[in-house]
């Protein structure tokens, strides 16, 4: 959910994708209110859509901060994705009217992706290869490395969109507004490709320590071996291991979350095994090399710091907690850290935070455990916490205890402006 505020940045990429088509529907006069021209304007639309969902493909720390959370950034790409996908799917079917009020045969050869017309078989052809990649990327569930792939394929329905756009280039203004975003969403993907994805991409570490928190959790630390990352508590990187002799990476780059203080030149992070390259993670050696990307994320708004505050936890979700509670001071309004997990032998981090606390008067640690006390309901949370009225929010776990968290809070009239997640740990 967001805020208003938060709103902004999507509303900026909207106006920007449908720029082409306002520029059109200003300068087409009555041509505006024919099928013709709804087909130029739902093409114009699809067209800019694409082109600002594939420049927010991009891993930058400023789309980070203006979106509040990366998360954000990748479900305004998938939203301005899908829009543009509906509206393509529009695109040939107003043509295929317009034509057919003036000759049936012609509407037939717009509805036929006919080779010797370039306009159309490329179009055609982008529509094809876009429904194809909407139906296995979207409408399938997939290991994520299979996704990905599907994903980054999905950039030759674009090219084709793209040389649909070429092919049927009149020099209008508006059609050189599309050209234009187009080729930054080109641009775009490529960078995403080249400079952010490959695991050789960022800054240098090598790893130090390796501490088996749990059967399925490892513990890190890794020294820089030039510049040291800056980054607040709370916040979280993409890092990817690099082959060493007693270590051979898995190629992929994830994003795990900063449990050091801040002024540690060291990073410290924590691997759950949850999928292939993280459960390969597990056996990482001391001596391995790394490249980190970020910081991004901000769990802990400064706007919060002055009012009391309720963190809310689930299993190793809790692990932002940890930078951000080595840095309260004894003075700060007070904190209450609640502490989900399915059992007590599951609370990996516990003793952590209460070794935190034991120095802090103004933090106290709460904990519920699924198989004894439930679910973290509202009426849990307040047993421990007291009265919800006027403290800020802070959720970190897995997304349906978020999800079900946010929800019942807004219920309970704690306002949106007052519930913080982790909204960047995504693809």
């Amino acid at each position: 959910m967001l805020t208003l505020p938060a709103r902004l940045p999507l509303l900026v990429a909207t106006a920007l994708a449908v720029t082409p088509t306002l520029t059109w529907a200003c300068s087409a006069g009555a041509d505006a209110l024919t099928w013709h021209g709804f087909a130029r304007f739902t093409g114009f639309a699809a067209a800019g859509l694409f082109a600002v969902s594939m420049l927010l493909m991009l891993r930058l720390t400023w789309l980070d901060r203006a979106f509040r959370g990366l998360g954000h950034v990748y479900q305004a790409h998938h939203a301005l994705g899908v829009a543009g996908f509906l509206l393509l799917l529009v695109h040939p079917l107003a043509l295929a009217l317009g034509a057919l009020r003036v000759e049936p045969a012609a509407a037939l050869r717009l509805l036929w992706p006919d080779p010797s017309s370039k306009v159309v078989f490329s179009g055609w052809l982008a529509l094809l290869l876009f429904l194809f990649f909407f139906v296995v990327t979207v409408a399938q569930r997939m290991p994520f490395r299979r996704w990905r792939r599907w994903h980054r394929a999905m950039g030759l329905s674009y090219g084709a969109m793209v040389w649909h756009l070429v092919t049927a280039y009149r020099g209008s203004v508006a059609a050189g507004l599309a050209l234009g975003l187009v080729t930054l969403g080109v641009l775009g993907f490529a960078h995403r490709l080249l400079a952010e994805d490959p695991p050789w991409r960022g800054l240098r570490y090598r790893i130090t320590s390796v501490r088996r928190r749990g059967p399925k959790v490892v513990d890190l630390v890794l020294e820089p071996l030039d510049k040291a990352l800056r980054f607040e508590a709370g916040q979280f990187v993409y890092l990817a291991m690099r082959d060493s002799p007693d270590y051979r990476a898995c190629g992929e780059s994830h994003p795990y979350t900063l449990t050091g203080h801040p002024d540690d030149p060291r990073l410290r992070v924590s691997v759950k095994a949850l999928g292939f390259c993280t459960r390969h993670v597990q056996d990482v050696t001391v001596g391995t090399e790394a490249v980190v990307q970020g910081p991004f994320g901000g769990l802990f708004p400064p706007k919060t710091q002055s009012r009391p505050q309720v963190w809310i936890g689930g299993g190793i979700g809790v692990t932002p907690f940890l930078g951000r509670a080595s840095i309260i001071a004894a003075d700060e309004p007070s904190i209450d850290i609640v502490y989900c997990a399915a059992n007590e032998g599951a609370a990996l981090y516990l003793e952590d935070l209460r070794a935190f606390a034991r120095d802090r008067s103004n933090m106290r640690i709460h904990t519920i455990y699924e198989d004894t006390d439930g679910l973290p309901t509202i009426s849990a949370i307040e047993s421990r916490v007291g009265s919800l009225e006027g403290k800020e929010f802070m959720l970190a776990g897995p997304p349906a205890m978020i999800d079900a968290l946010r929800r019942a809070l807004r219920a309970h009239g704690v306002p949106a402006s007052r519930i913080h997640a982790e909204e960047g740990m995504a693809r």
